[in-house]
């Protein structure tokens, strides 16, 4: 799996991007994991407490329309979804969906919300490229794929990371030997035939003295974290981490 890291941390002061990019749906939706693990636990998970990561589309004709597409690509699909209404004449607003593997949010508490909502606890977010995903979403063409990334910072390398777990967070001190870049990979489309829009989440995990380690990028990361605001930074879990975090990277080359 190739990850453009100087596309993820730009030179520049942090900010909130769209950064949409033209999507592959047969690599995204295929499997990564041949030896099954991720399905695997995906199934543990949701014999585990099916309610706290299905909800069952509200619209049961596009349900079925993105399970035969995603299974167009595989049988047990690997990444999370989430099925959200076409907007057509309103905002989007979510529909149901699996998400076996969030960062700290819970799908059914999001269910029937509209996106603005959604969003609504991330700082910033709204103001910054809210009008932007609205207008992008609006024209989005039926068939269009499109990829984005996001990334945030864990004290483990555990996929799951349910609001209900309690997951440890990031400790003052922390090194990057014992932090954990969570990236995400983001996925959409609006099927052909409901033009319902279809939301793909894969998370995968770095360790972040390997991240730091690759050309280029720890003077990037750094001055990401620097220019974090303190909302957002209160927000990924990073105030008390973002010193120690910081002063290690530092010792990293230009």
């Amino acid at each position: 799996m190739h990850i453009d890291w100087l596309r993820l941390f730009p030179d520049a002061d942090f900010r909130l991007p769209m950064g949409l990019h033209p999507g592959d749906a047969a690599r995204f939706w295929a499997d990564w994991d041949p030896q099954g693990g991720l399905v695997r636990e995906r199934r543990r998970w949701l014999r585990q407490d099916p309610a706290a990561y299905r909800v069952a589309p509200a619209d049961a004709g596009a349900a079925a329309e993105a399970l035969d597409w995603m299974q167009a690509f595989s049988a047990q699909p690997e990444p999370d979804w989430v099925l959200l209404s076409s907007g057509q004449g309103g905002e989007p607003a979510v529909l149901g969906g699996e998400v076996v593997f969030p960062s700290s949010w819970s799908l059914p508490e999001k269910a029937g919300l509209p996106l603005s909502a959604v969003h609504g606890p991330v700082p910033g977010l709204q103001a910054a490229i809210g009008a932007g995903i609205g207008t992008f979403l609006a024209r989005l063409a039926a068939g269009a794929c499109w990829q984005r990334e996001n990334w945030g910072l864990s004290a483990d390398a555990e996929l799951n990371h349910h609001p209900a777990l309690n997951r440890p967070r990031l400790q003052a001190g922390a090194g990057l030997e014992q932090t954990w870049l969570r990236l995400e990979h983001q996925f959409l489309t609006r099927l052909p035939r409901t033009g319902a829009l279809l939301f793909g989440i894969r998370v995968t995990l770095h360790r972040l003295d390997q991240v730091a380690a690759q050309p280029g990028v720890a003077p990037r990361l750094a001055r990401a974290l620097r220019t974090l605001p303190a909302p957002m930074a209160e927000y990924k879990g990073l105030s008390a981490t973002r010193p120690s975090l910081l002063q290690a990277l530092e010792r990293f080359p230009g």
